[in-house]
């Protein structure tokens, strides 16, 4: 039982290595700029060891938005302090602007193109948290209607990921948590009844 546990614990290191390898390369040269062979090497593993982790450099890539994911549900979901909808969907964007804070600028701008589609992925962890918080709203009578909750949430990310657009244009010398609650809290408040 132990070699197996010893084992599986390799396994994950090994792929933990690839994936810090590869986004390391990936904040260097963009996406294009890597290639597998390029990210084996960097990990010090075969490109047949590359491939039994990941099928593709876009795997690896996606890799990078499942970690988002992951962390939107254990940091984010169920540890929202606010108790108004207002408050709670602030919040949310406080801690969107957060995480591409902690991945960094130079990382960020190489994500943060009109070539990446994983934008476009419709029922993403990070969304569903959102569109949850929104319906909850909806149905106390706190939240407009007029649109339904995926397309708010809609919305409300195309506007938060031109804010994370501009702190990259800017090259980070604007404050992306306080512009993000700025801009966000505008926003929340045209979807707001009056109760």
């Amino acid at each position: 039982m132990a070699k197996i546990t010893n084992r599986s614990k390799q396994a994950e290191t090994t792929k933990r290595k690839i994936y810090e390898c590869g986004v390391r390369l990936i904040r260097i040269h963009g996406f294009d700029g890597v290639t597998v062979d390029q990210i084996a090497k960097e990990a010090g593993v075969s490109v047949g060891t590359y491939y039994y982790y990941f099928a593709s450099k876009f795997e690896l890539f996606s890799e990078i938005f499942k970690q988002a994911d992951e962390y939107f549900l254990k940091e984010v979901k169920g540890h929202i302090k606010a108790e108004d909808f207002r408050g709670q969907i602030t919040e949310f964007f406080e801690k969107y602007a957060e995480f591409n804070c902690l991945n960094g600028l130079e990382m960020v701008k190489k994500l943060y193109t009109s070539d990446n589609k994983m934008f476009n992925i419709k029922g993403r962890i990070m969304q569903k948290i959102l569109e949850d918080i929104i319906e909850n709203g909806q149905i106390k009578g706190h939240i407009s209607t007029r649109e339904n909750s995926t397309e708010i949430t809609r919305i409300f990310f195309v506007v938060a990921r031109g804010i994370v657009f501009e702190w990259c244009l800017l090259d980070g010398v604007m404050d992306l948590k306080s512009e993000m609650n700025k801009i966000i809290a505008s926003m929340v408040e045209g979807y707001m009844l009056n109760n």
